[in-house]
């Protein structure tokens, strides 16, 4: 299957005329992503290379589409103009680069510098794209993953971008070198039609990943197979990569957060057994944008008895918060509908480790500000602060997840969300909700099925 057209010129275009009335007071420096034999050679520890394939730095590919590897870009906001200098010889790149009306070069590497020593007599300030180090959480940024892996008496980590941002404070020693990042963060709150159109082609993808791989959930079978199903349908229709490694964590392996289950080289990969639950957390990539969603169900594709108590006391609780989304409303709205809901449900069940379930679900969710996170090109992405208002246009994900030991079970639905202006819309349309919805689709053939009948 064709894979969607990506972002068009008339976005990039959209987004520089934005960010010249951003940043008219500064040029704006960015250092786009190596080619991947550059980076082989010449990047010998990231935490955060997976991929063999080349993949533009994706802020620099937001504001300009400029694919071309090895590159830099100086964007001069009072001139209205955006210059690349690469050495790179590839002739489809440098095709593709033509088609940017709105871009001038390829220059030679060499000449960037130089072009911003004579440009910046006109401007206070000089952009460049790193995150501040104190504003990196544990998970939201490559400097706040990397701190703490460095013994006492080595330097802290830098990445990339930090590096970029030095060189030109220390070249340029009479400028001010501005973090670029605060300003994307506010571009990107609010996604673009386009935004928005390869958002729902991602969750559609990887909808139909998780659709199949619960109906390849069988006892005897591992994680590894259910994860072969997904990556199949995810290939197959047109994914570049999936959003993350895929989580599928069953039985004891729900209980675990994403350090372990990330740390482990296969990836804690376990046969499932029957009486079991599991649940698949996954996402696909498409056109640079990503997807985040995910759904418990039973090994044995029938939920027992307390099971199915657990299942049912969560789901209206999840609903609940989902059908809460509208503008005005912030994520620690939500949060206070879905621990509402779950209190009411407390009076509703009878059996104690059904109460222990809900007691520790309601602790749990009054112990956060949000029911999940934003979502764009960064399965982690950009949106307001969760007392601020949404808005239309905003996306993100909802992943409240119930937990009982005593069952040896989890409850875990993960749906993404867009905010509209009468309300919501499910970007990840298509995926079971109830019991017997997970039950019937569990009776259906699967991949595997097919295959080994043939």
């Amino acid at each position: 299957m064709a894979r969607p057209e990506k972002l068009s010129p008339e976005f990039h275009r959209n987004r520089l005329q934005e960010l010249y009335r951003h940043c008219p007071d500064g040029l704006i420096l960015l250092r786009g992503e190596l080619s991947w034999y550059r980076k082989r050679e010449f990047r010998t520890f990231d935490s955060t290379y997976a991929d063999f394939n080349f993949k533009q730095e994706k802020n620099l590919y937001y504001l300009t589409g400029i694919e071309v590897p090895d590159s830099f870009v100086l964007i001069d906001p009072k001139r209205r103009e955006v210059r690349v200098y690469s050495d790179w010889k590839g002739e489809r790149e440098l095709q593709e680069l033509k088609k940017l009306d709105y871009v001038s070069g390829p220059f030679p590497a060499a000449q960037f510098l130089h072009d911003v020593w004579l440009r910046s007599v006109d401007y206070s300030v000089l952009y460049a794209l790193y995150e501040p180090f104190l504003e990196a959480g544990t998970l939201y940024g490559k400097t706040g993953a990397l701190s703490g892996i460095f013994p006492p008496g080595m330097a802290e980590p830098v990445t990339e971008e930090t590096q970029f941002a030095h060189k030109l404070a220390e070249v340029f020693a009479g400028e001010r070198v501005v973090s670029l990042y605060p300003v994307l963060l506010a571009m990107q709150k609010i996604k673009q039609p386009e935004e928005i159109r390869l958002l729902r082609r991602a969750n559609e993808i990887a909808v139909q990943g998780v659709v199949e791989g619960i109906k390849a959930i069988r006892p005897g079978l591992y994680d590894h197979d259910i994860a072969a199903v997904m990556e199949y349908v995810f290939v197959r229709q047109g994914s570049v990569a999936p959003t993350f490694a895929f989580n599928i964590m069953s039985g004891p392996n729900s209980f675990l957060n994403l350090l372990p289950l990330w740390s482990d080289y296969y990836h804690l990969d376990r046969q499932m057994n029957a009486g079991e639950g599991v649940f698949l957390d996954v996402g696909a990539e498409i056109g640079y944008y990503v997807s985040d969603m995910g759904r418990t169900a039973p090994v044995s594709g029938r939920f027992s008895p307390e099971q199915k108590t657990l299942y049912e006391a969560y789901l209206p609780c999840f609903r609940k918060a989902e059908q809460g989304i509208r503008p005005d409303v912030t994520q620690r709205d939500l949060v206070k509908i879905c621990a509402s809901c779950a209190r009411n449900e407390l009076h509703e069940v009878h059996e104690p480790y059904a109460k222990a379930a809900l007691e520790d679900f309601v602790r749990e969710l009054e112990s956060h500000s949000s029911l999940g996170h934003y979502q764009d090109m960064n399965v982690l992405g950009a949106g307001p602060g969760d007392d601020e208002p949404l808005q239309a246009g905003m996306v993100f994900a909802i992943e409240p997840v119930l937990y009982s030991k005593e069952q040896n079970f989890a409850v875990f639905l993960e749906d993404l969300v867009l905010v509209t202006d009468g309300g919501y819309e499910v970007l990840s349309r298509g995926l079971p909700y109830t019991v017997e919805e997970v039950e019937a689709l569990m009776r259906q053939k699967s991949i595997i099925e097919a295959s080994d009948h043939r």
